[in-house]
């Protein structure tokens, strides 16, 4: 006999071994870290932002630098009429051109509308006729070089004019990125809270498994009580069949309860993003629920203050503000589109031309004093659709997201006031349910011990006992689901108040505060 309890507690031992090595630590500062970092819904807002970041850039592109050049060369054949005069001239018909062009610009639009541009337009042009444009005799092939730049400067006078007009879109996506870090913050919080609401009811099946196996215990107990009693000729052998149909059904709850352990467990991991094989591999629960006193929860509790501090840290609140403020710089951009284009350009030009052939030729197109031109001028670009139908639906369009965000910031702030005055309510109402299931467990136990002593006296039968164990358990199960829901009352009001998480930089603390879960916001 001794030596089966050696080999069952040799294997028992093994069996605990093995599975503390290869299970996942259930703690609740390990299962945030994992929600943050495995959470496909976080994923998903983090590309959310990365997609923002690059919106940002694409509208900051309006004012950047833009470098043009072009560079050609082409060689043509011109076959002369007969009654061309250059006929007497060339030996033949054909008169060969060469063509080289090279063009080099660099323009910026700047944020107060005015559009800067520099431009560098250089041409060479040779053929085989001997004379050059002013009649005299020259070599075949000689070059001519025609150099110009201009500057020029535009800026609108009616239709984008103004700081205010051309950085609207780049200010919109900027108020954009604000919102989708605030959503991304906000979704962060909305998944440690469902992190959390999945840890309480594993804690609570893990618990209500031990409960009833404790209460298979008793009721064993009560069975090897009665069975001496019988042999005593104390009791009937028949209450020996109705305490093991007890224990049958017992051994089924206990059963039901390992279930329900499985699908929590598996349901802790999905929240967090395990895979089922990983979610199988969580241990057991470390963190207990949280106790009234730790809670730091006042009888005072005023509904008011929880509802000021959710709007000052609900980040979906902010994010619809962000979203509203860039609905009306849009609303302002579409508002200035439906007025005409009234363009003024001033430009100046410089240029020079220059005959012979090599580099030196070219260069000293600009410097030589012959053939030198320059000049400038001014242009006023009017436009304006006749029906204008793009400009009035795009202001429309605007008009309509900006009153659609309005609506929905106001709905959303009163849906919150009414979430956290129900958090608050059901709050105070878990904290009595706890109260009096701890109070009727505390009597159940008492009046449990008296009936196991009146039933080894004989002074009361069977059915009572099991009566009175069977209203022990549901004390134990009452008061257990009494601590879940007040556990997730807590969690409920950290949401809905907005201060279950806080991040710098898109990033969370790296020391995570378990009291996030134990105490309600001050």
């Amino acid at each position: 006999m001794n030596y089966k309890v050696v080999l069952y507690n040799l294997a028992l031992l093994c069996t605990i071994t093995f599975y503390g090595q290869t299970s996942l630590e259930c703690d609740l500062v390990q299962l945030t870290k994992w929600t943050l970092d495995k959470s496909p819904v976080i994923q998903q807002n983090e590309l959310l932002i990365q997609n923002a970041e690059g919106s940002v850039r694409i509208q900051r592109s309006i004012f950047d630098y833009q470098l043009t050049a072009g560079f050609s060369l082409s060689k043509d054949k011109n076959y002369l009429f007969d009654g061309d005069p250059r006929n007497s001239v060339i030996d033949t018909d054909i008169i060969e051109t060469n063509t080289t062009g090279f063009s080099l610009g660099l323009q910026r639009r700047f944020r107060v509308g005015l559009l800067a541009a520099v431009e560098l337009d250089y041409d060479q042009l040779s053929d085989d006729f001997t004379l050059n444009q002013f009649g005299q005799q020259v070599n075949p092939f000689l070059s001519n070089h025609t150099v110009s730049s201009t500057l020029s400067l535009t800026q609108p006078l009616i239709r984008g004019r103004g700081t205010k007009v051309t950085t609207a879109l780049e200010k919109a996506s900027l108020l954009q990125l604000k919102s989708n870090e605030n959503n991304y913050e906000f979704t962060s919080s909305l998944e440690l809270a469902q992190m959390a609401i999945a840890y309480w009811q594993y804690l609570a099946a893990y618990k209500n498994t031990i409960i009833f196996k404790e209460n298979e215990e008793r009721v064993r107990n009560v069975l090897q009580i009665t069975e001496e009693l019988v042999k005593a000729d104390k009791k009937p052998a028949g209450d020996l069949i109705q305490i093991k149909a007890d224990l049958a059904n017992q051994e089924r709850q206990t059963t039901l309860a390992k279930q329900d352990l499985h699908n929590t467990r598996l349901n802790l991991g999905r929240v967090i993003g395990l895979s089922d094989t990983d979610s199988e591999l969580l241990g057991v629960p470390k963190n207990g629920f949280p106790t009234i006193e730790e809670s730091g929860f006042e009888t005072g509790l005023i509904t008011k203050s929880m509802i000021e501090i959710a709007s000052k840290n609900r980040k979906d609140l902010e994010a619809f503000e962000k979203n509203k403020e860039s609905a009306e710089l849009q609303l302002n951009l579409a508002n200035n589109n439906l007025k005409p284009q009234l363009d003024l350009t001033g430009f100046a030009t410089y240029g020079g031309m220059n005959m012979g052939n090599g580099l030196d030729q070219a260069f000293n197109t600009l410097s030589n004093r012959q053939g030198r031109n320059y000049g400038v001028g001014l242009r006023l670009n009017f436009s304006f659709p006749l029906n204008n139908n793009l400009a009035k639906g795009n202001y429309t369009l605007s008009k309509t997201t900006l009153r659609d965000q309005e609506i929905g910031y106001n709905d959303l702030q009163r849906n919150i006031d009414l979430n956290v005055n129900i958090a608050v309510n059901n709050l105070k109402n878990y904290v009595l349910v706890l109260e009096k299931a701890a109070e009727t467990l505390k009597h159940s136990k008492e009046v449990f011990k008296n009936e196991q002593i009146k039933f080894r006296n004989g002074l009361t039968t069977i059915l009572n006992l099991i009566l009175f164990q069977e209203r022990l358990t549901f004390a134990q199960r009452d008061y257990l689901l009494a601590k879940q829901q007040f556990a997730v009352a807590i969690v409920n009001l950290r949401f809905e108040t907005g201060t279950l998480i806080s991040m710098t930089d898109n990033t969370v603390s790296s020391v995570i505060d378990t009291s996030i879960f134990y105490s309600i916001p001050k």
